[in-house]
């Protein structure tokens, strides 16, 4: 059967190898890995049928949908799968949510591996709420389960972010926290991870940190837990407000201290870019909590609005303008690199571990070298392909095909839909407040 009713007028904004959670295309590749899927696992099921229904409200406008709500239904009887876009609550297994709360499942690789299901489902009930999702009814055949295990890392494997910048703020609640940014030059996002992934962090950070250094580079090579943070979807919604989309990973820093002054006096992090710095954001850093962030504990010190100055602070000026960054542990900080900033001293016992991925604009080059190998974009969604250049019309000329002008022009058309929205979300009262 054919799913498609119509939506080719967005395809520009997401590759062909690519998909948007229950758009038209998503339902074709799930027929396309049954169709392959099934025949091999024939014996194992059994002739056993099953049946799982969702559907998810608030979708982004641009999909189409009746009534903004997604839905999707599959049925096996024994011998064939059917799939429909009706939502079935007699199915075995039925599962209901807000859209852009559901996409933080569907974009998850790795819910068969030891302890990925329960991973996914504690970060996804933590930044949605733990009534977000209303899962009824289950499969009692492992062998279906396991299918569609499968099939669900085969979809989040080709699944993208949603493309609607002012849709998905709203849905997260940010609008408020992107006029903050704006205004101030720098947000907060509160307990955007769980403590208990804060502490896998903090462990594996400490880990990996050279012997008597304090300074550890690279990090996101160095394993799921670093890949999984930098992919959080609040985040990455405040990158793409500063940013655009497409941005790249400049560099992946963690820091250790203990007890002290402060190492690191008032700057902004552009590196030989001239005075005046440019109107709009090149860059930005966010700094990840994963201990509690108090006066005591050394945080990061910043200038509010300093990113409007456009310069670098003369020597000794804007500390009496600075304000401590608090915040517990699993929360966020992120500001453009044009902000004023410093390191505060610390006067609490022990050590404070922190990461600080670095973004830019995805004309400009990283430090870092980028390492987008099979096997670390086959275990994660197409987001961190785009963090890594994978997606965009850089570096991509061949003597036999010339320029990558497919991508060239989704870069193209993903910028002017982020820009688009962006003006949206400045426009509402919440980000006006802030």
């Amino acid at each position: 059967m054919s799913v498609r009713d119509g939506q080719e007028g967005m395809d520009k904004i997401t590759l062909p190898h690519h998909v948007e959670f229950l758009s038209d295309r998503w339902l074709e590749e799930v027929e396309r890995f049954l169709g392959e899927a099934l025949p091999a696992r024939k014996a194992q099921l059994g002739g056993r049928p099953f049946s799982l229904s969702e559907r998810f409200t608030d979708a982004p406008p641009h999909l189409k949908l009746p009534g903004n709500v997604a839905c999707w239904s599959l049925r096996f009887d024994g011998e064939r799968a059917a799939i429909s876009r009706e939502f079935d609550a007699g199915s075995d297994l039925t599962v209901e949510a807000d859209y852009q709360a559901a996409l933080h499942l569907a974009q998850f690789v790795g819910v068969l591996a030891e302890g990925g299901a329960e991973q996914m489902w504690r970060e996804a009930r933590h930044m949605s709420g733990a009534d977000a999702f209303r899962v009824r009814g289950r499969l009692a055949d492992d062998a279906a389960g396991r299918l569609l295990g499968l099939l669900h890392d085969h979809l989040a494997r080709r699944t993208v972010e949603n493309p609607d910048l002012a849709h998905r703020a709203r849905r997260l609640g940010l609008v408020g926290k992107i006029g903050e940014m704006e205004a101030q030059g720098f947000a907060v996002i509160e307990r955007a991870i769980t403590d208990d992934f804060a502490d896998q962090l903090r462990a594996a950070t400490r880990a990996a940190l050279p012997p008597e250094q304090g300074l550890l580079d690279s990090w996101l090579y160095l394993g799921r837990p670093f890949e999984r943070v930098i992919l959080n979807p609040l985040l990455m919604t405040l990158i793409d407000a500063s940013l655009g989309r497409c941005a790249q990973i400049a560099t992946t820093g963690g820091l250790l201290r203990g007890p002290g002054p402060g190492g690191i006096e008032i700057h902004t992090d552009y590196v030989d870019v001239p005075e005046p710095y440019p109107e709009y954001a090149m860059s930005g850093v966010a700094v990840w909590a994963l201990e509690d962030w108090t006066v005591a504990s050394g945080p990061t010190w910043i200038v509010p609005g300093s990113h409007r100055f456009r310069r670098a602070p003369r020597a000794g000026e804007g500390l009496d303008a600075g304000v401590p960054i608090e915040m517990p542990k699993g929360s966020v900080v992120f500001f453009t690199q044009g902000t004023w900033h410093w390191q505060g001293p610390r006067t609490d016992p022990g050590e404070r571990v922190t990461l600080h991925p670095h973004f830019n604009r995805n004309f400009l080059r990283s430090i870092d070298i980028k390492r987008p190998d099979v096997s670390l974009l086959a275990r994660n969604p197409p987001r961190l392909g785009e963090m890594l250049g994978v997606d965009d019309g850089f570096d991509k000329l061949t003597p036999a095909g010339g320029r990558d002008y497919l991508r060239l022009e989704h870069t193209r058309q993903l910028h002017a839909f982020t820009r688009r929205q962006m003006k949206e979300i400045l426009r509402e009262p919440a980000a006006a407040a802030a």
